[in-house]
């Protein structure tokens, strides 16, 4: 993309207030906090024995208290730990089962499954099996099913032989046996996610009858990619863009952006090129990629103003290819939300366009943040879909700008966010747009579990109807 408003093209750098986060751990309660003690201003006087030996008893009794509450905290110390455990043994069971679900997909396209791959998938097996034995070896085990664990565990192990011994086939049959278990144990509910690990900005389109989800790296890779035919439960494919340029920094990639333009897919996603977050491109002739990034250097970076992240390409009513992203804010400029023509392989900015500003924040509830942008064109109208707030936090929440044009101007219509902290989620953001293979608008968002918001927790992948019938848009419940 381009630098600042009037200037010429120039590299645009990442430095995201919503900066991708490794893959979530879960972690042990803190210590309990002390009580609050009161201490007066005693005075001299006379010792009377039957009162001390009545404050003696008192004292007793308190110790007594006290030691049956330590012992009762140690008790609900160690239940909360096996359970910890098992959660966790659930998430990398569950996340390995995904993962091998994705090599088999890359056997099957006759694709090579590396050892390395197998290496990552095998330690996080062990440490799953580790966290249901520490789990077990103690008093309580939840509510949750050990046997399905177990099954899970033991299934996809046994696939993970199989692929690295040449048995693809059996490799198949054992995950198509063992899945039913694993999957089980995700059990999202009406309203939940349908992904449920960690899938931050996520952006979704449709080819054909399937879905395809892309996602900030995580244990999936550099760009998550996960797919469906029914938008309620999506298996890992595996990475989008298994390779990235030489110049970009390994393990920071988020928010990509994807859409198809002729015969082929062209994904915007954030990095770090070592010095400001920026923002790169790169293709595909399929939606499950590989995406092929033969860069040299960033497309944007806007150094000056704080780097370039969360790219969004789009089409205008006419067909011609855009982009949106937001810089950091710097230069004495906030954090602002910017468009920009594409050339017509849209891969790169259009020969003597000009970067022009969208969006900022003023509003309060946009807590001086404006990011995650994302263009949609309907029936000739514009809409600006944009995350606002502390992206960690439950006050971060979806808002919307109506346009005029691909470029804007752009207002916004309401004094507060289309979509916020709920019962099912809390601090929504990231969001996309598409058609189902109904054709019916879906919007697709990361949100964190309302008892686990903020790092190190995992943002699920979130999808709800989307109408465009009122004057602006508006988010329904769930199906």
């Amino acid at each position: 993309m381009s630098g600042p408003q009037g200037s010429p093209t120039s590299t645009l750098e990442p430095a995201s207030s919503d900066r991708t986060t490794p893959p979530p751990v879960v972690g042990l309660p803190g210590p309990r906090a002390p009580r609050g003690r009161r201490r007066g201003a005693g005075h001299r006087a006379p010792i009377r024995w039957g009162r001390v030996a009545a404050v003696l008893l008192v004292v007793a009794a308190l110790i007594v208290g006290l030691v049956d509450d330590l012992r009762t905290q140690v008790r609900l110390h160690h239940t909360e730990v096996e359970q910890t455990q098992t959660r966790h043994a659930v998430e990398l069971a569950g996340r390995v089962l995904h993962i091998t679900q994705g090599m088999l997909r890359r056997l099957a396209a006759g694709q090579h499954v590396d050892q390395a791959a197998l290496n990552v998938v095998e330690g996080e097996l062990a440490t799953a099996e580790q966290r249901l034995a520490q789990a077990e070896a103690g008093l309580a085990l939840s509510n949750l099913d050990v046997a399905a664990i177990k099954a899970c565990i033991t299934g996809t192990q046994g696939a993970i032989a199989a692929i690295a011994s040449g048995q693809d086939q059996s490799a198949i049959t054992l995950i198509g046996g063992v899945a039913p278990a694993c999957e089980s144990l995700e059990g999202p509910g009406p309203g939940g996610p349908v992904y449920p690990f960690d899938f931050p900005d996520p952006d979704l389109i449709d080819v054909g009858s399937t879905s395809y989800g892309y996602g900030t790296n995580a244990a999936g890779g550099n760009v998550q990619i996960i797919e469906s035919t029914d938008l309620t439960h999506f298996a890992l494919v595996g990475d989008a863009l298994p390779e990235l340029p030489d110049w970009a920094t390994p393990g920071d990639t988020w928010a990509p952006g994807v859409f198809e333009l002729g015969s082929r897919f062209v994904m915007f996603y954030a990095t770090d090129d070592g010095r400001t977050e920026c923002i790169s491109v790169a293709t595909a002739t399929s939606p499950i990629g590989p995406f092929v990034d033969h860069s040299t250097g960033p497309l944007l970076c806007q150094r000056t103003l704080g780097g370039s992240i969360d790219p969004s390409p789009y089409l205008s009513a006419s067909g011609a290819p855009y982009l949106t992203w937001k810089s950091n804010g710097g230069s004495g400029q906030p954090a602002t939300v910017w468009a920009q023509a594409l050339s017509t392989s849209g891969t790169a900015l259009a020969p003597g366009s000009a970067p022009v500003a969208l969006l900022q924040p003023t509003q309060s509830w946009e807590g001086g943040v404006v990011e995650g942008p994302f263009m949609w064109s309907s029936d000739g109208a514009y809409d600006l879909f944009y995350s606002a707030n502390n992206w960690d936090s439950a006050d971060y929440a979806e808002g919307v700008a109506t346009c005029a044009g691909p470029l804007g101007p752009c207002t916004k219509p309401l004094a507060g966010p289309i979509l916020t902290s709920q019962a099912s989620f809390a601090g929504p953001g990231g969001a996309s747009v598409f058609l189902d293979a109904q054709g019916n608008p879906q919007i697709a968002f990361h949100g964190w579990l309302p008892a686990a918001v903020g790092y190190p927790n995992a943002r699920l992948l979130f999808i709800r109807p989307l109408s465009f019938t009122g004057a602006t848009p508006t988010v329904g419940p769930a199906g």
